[in-house]
């Protein structure tokens, strides 16, 4: 007689008696496929294509571009408990380990300076410290040395509900075989073994990978390897084993029944979004790189267990960590809560988010303004508010998105360095900079007027102004409060030159010198702080009465100089004033929403109407008008933030069009829904003439 032998997973299938509810994918080209289980990680999809895969390395691999939607489905079945074992590489620990300097990098400086300090080890230097820490951390441990000793520890669990019967394992460097053993020993559920092997350190981007091999039915064999990057920073978790086994009752995103899984999962993820976050001044995505150097679980108190990784030297020995805490309930009555299965069966996005906060990566929301009443727009009062100009990153929207381009070069250049230091990348601002005022045309603006009101900021009553090649600033007050809004004065006080330039005065500021290299010297922002509340100028620049509202963020002066802009940096300001070369602009704009032919209004669309200027010379081509343009703009942000955009062009004889309001750029409108609309005239050329704004009314009744 002879017999079928199955696969576990496919035997599982055919034995259940209730069919699984699964996911559906429709794709950009149009198809469509149903009853499979998708894996969100950010620039592409994860796809099992039936029941039979969940769990196992066949996975379809699709571009998030080319995706069109996907629906989550996931009933009772999916949780419920294969007869199985389940081996798992939960991660590989290295030993020994490099020194990091979470809790040891001191902010009580008032100016926001930082700097070593805490740890018995550490070299206490004075004031040279501020300038030299690696004085300070010279008996550290932060490198290996070319053919010292490693040991790279595998840690291999049971997290399915058989017991696991002996198995083989191979270890790899590089993908070439360095070692083999047998685990001779049968695991019960949730029992772990480890297996060791000693390593000649060699310097550079070396992986190292723990691959068990065995025959055995399981319920998966996505986590019978791990392959970890060996130069990688290095995170530690902190867990409660009554969490860990409430996370064993169910099936993750990963397709396993293991806290473990799911979480090593994330760090993987974060490899996966570093090598694609690339950027003009990336061109290779980050380099920088993460491993799961060890999970510590405790039966006390997670924050306890946390705060035991301090070493009597005062060192703990990671470059990140990250606590699962417990409530005062769940220790007391051993009851565990799990998120929802809708968050477990998905990505958790906060997570990459939260671990590069632990790499020293600021959170870029702290730059979104929601404004003050004293600075405000004039036509209807609302507040002058700024969004972060390149919100779709990780560090502003968690995900699922890349991490942003002063992040990625921030951890190329400190890849190697221990982490500890929050921020610091803000001191990387070019020596020089200006701004340059230009026209709807973008020619340049002579002698506008500029005031620059700086966030987190008082200006000093006390303190006398200072001038820099011309331009006016003022001291502020440095008391170590950065969280207050624009100043209500401004800080800063100037005028264009005759090519629209405007230098940005280098005020003083207290220098401090990180280990990671960047050092604060005098800059237009003066003493930044490291969540980089100082890092916005809000810029009025006014030509002939009429004022144009800008914010200088930070982001863009960091941008430059990671492009290579060191010395000097030049920041347009494009405003809708017109110039020497401008047609006559049109008069009397409105805009009022239209009534429908019942007499409702209609709120979807509104109705510009105009007049052309009387005729100032005749035949005079540069004032010759040939068409108009109409523009709208959304919120009430800067007009750098959110500029205006054409939503239609005219010609000369024109004098009204209709907007349809439900069409606009799918931008970020986040403060407010306000609509403004300007009319310009065209000229020769296709110059402009400035934009002449309107808001919009109710129509009258009739």
């Amino acid at each position: 007689m002879k017999y079928l032998i199955l696969p576990a997973l496919l035997l599982v299938a055919l034995l259940g008696t209730v069919r699984l509810m699964a996911d559906t994918v429709e794709f950009t080209d149009g198809t469509k496929m149903d009853n499979c289980f998708v894996r969100d990680e950010g620039v592409r999809y994860l796809i099992w294509e039936n029941w039979t895969d969940v769990g196992s390395t066949k996975m379809k691999v699709v571009p998030r571009s080319q995706v069109k939607s996907w629906k989550k489905i996931r009933d009772d079945k999916w949780d419920e408990h294969p007869k199985l074992p389940d081996l798992s590489v939960t991660f590989i620990e290295m030993n020994p380990k490099l020194a990091g300097l979470h809790g040891l990098i001191n902010y009580d400086d008032p100016t926001g300076r930082m700097i070593p300090k805490g740890a018995k080890t550490m070299v206490d230097v004075g004031e040279r410290g501020w300038m030299h820490p690696e004085e300070i951390v010279k008996n550290l441990k932060l490198k290996y040395e070319p053919g010292e000793t490693i040991t790279l520890t595998a840690h291999v669990r049971n997290v399915g509900f058989d017991t696991a019967k002996p198995f083989e394992y191979i270890w790899l460097i590089d993908g070439k075989q360095i070692g083999s053993g047998k685990c001779t020993k049968s695991l019960k559920e949730m029992e772990e073994a480890t297996f060791p092997i000693k390593w000649k350190w060699e310097d550079g981007f070396h992986t190292a990978t723990f691959k068990i091999k065995t025959e055995q039915p399981e319920i998966a064999n996505i986590n019978n390897e791990a392959t970890d990057p060996l130069w990688g920073l290095s995170f530690s978790f902190v867990v409660s084993n009554g969490k860990a086994k409430a996370w064993h009752q169910v099936r993750s995103a990963v397709g396993t029944f293991s806290f473990e899984d799911y979480y090593r999962w994330h760090v993987d993820l974060m490899n996966v979004l570093f090598a694609n976050s690339i950027w003009p001044s990336a061109p290779e995505g980050i380099k920088a790189r993460v491993r799961l150097d060890r999970i510590v679980y405790t039966d006390g108190d997670p924050t306890e267990a946390q705060a035991a990784l301090v070493q009597p030297d005062g060192i703990r020995y990671d470059q990140g960590n990250w606590t699962w805490t417990d409530s005062e309930e769940e220790m007391r009555t051993g009851k565990f809560q799990l998120p929802s299965k809708d968050w477990y069966t998905g990505t958790e996005w906060s997570l990459p988010h939260e671990l590069g906060h632990q790499l020293g990566i600021a959170d870029w929301y702290w730059i979104d303004y929601n404004g003050t009443d004293y600075h405000v727009w004039q036509d209807n009062g609302e507040p002058i508010t700024h969004f972060e100009l390149h919100p779709n990153q990780m560090m502003h929207w968690h995900g699922p998105n890349l991490y942003g381009e002063v992040d990625a070069n921030y951890l190329n250049e400190t890849w190697n360095k221990p982490r500890g230091y929050f921020a610091d990348y803000y001191f990387a601002i070019p020596k020089e900079n200006y701004i340059k005022v230009v026209d709807v045309n973008g020619n340049p603006i002579p002698y506008a007027r500029v005031e620059m009101y700086q966030r987190g900021t008082l200006v000093d009553p006390a303190g006398a102004p200072m001038v820099d090649q011309g331009v006016i600033y003022f001291p502020v007050v440095e008391d170590g409060n950065f969280e207050i809004p624009c100043s209500r004065t401004p800080v800063i006080i100037g005028m264009t030159d005759k090519d629209g330039m405007m230098h940005l005065p280098n005020r003083p500021v207290a220098p401090v010198k990180t280990l990671n290299g960047y050092e604060r010297r005098p800059n237009p922002f003066g003493n930044m702080n490291v969540m980089g509340n100082r890092g916005e100028l809000l810029t009025k620049v006014t030509k002939e009465s009429k004022p144009a509202w800008f914010m200088l963020e930070i982001y863009d002066f960091n941008i430059a100089w990671f492009r290579g802009q060191k010395d000097k940096f030049i920041y347009t300001l494009k405003t809708p004033f017109g110039g020497t070369d401008s047609p006559q602009a049109p008069i009397r704009v409105k805009a009022e929403y239209v009534k429908t032919s019942d007499n409702q209004i209609d709120k979807d669309h509104v109705k510009i109407t105009w007049e052309a200027a009387p005729v100032a010379h005749e035949r005079q081509y540069i004032e010759g008008v040939i068409g108009y343009r109409v523009y709208r703009r959304i919120g009430s942000m800067t007009l750098n933030d959110r500029p205006w955009f054409p939503v239609a062009t005219l010609g000369p004889n024109e004098r009204e069009c209709i907007i349809d309001l439900k069409q606009y750029p799918e931008d970020t409108y986040w403060y407010s829904g306000t609509n403004r609309f300007a009319v310009s005239s065209i000229g020769q050329l296709s110059k402009e003439s400035e934009l002449i704004e309107a808001l919009p009314v109710l129509p009258p009744a009739r």
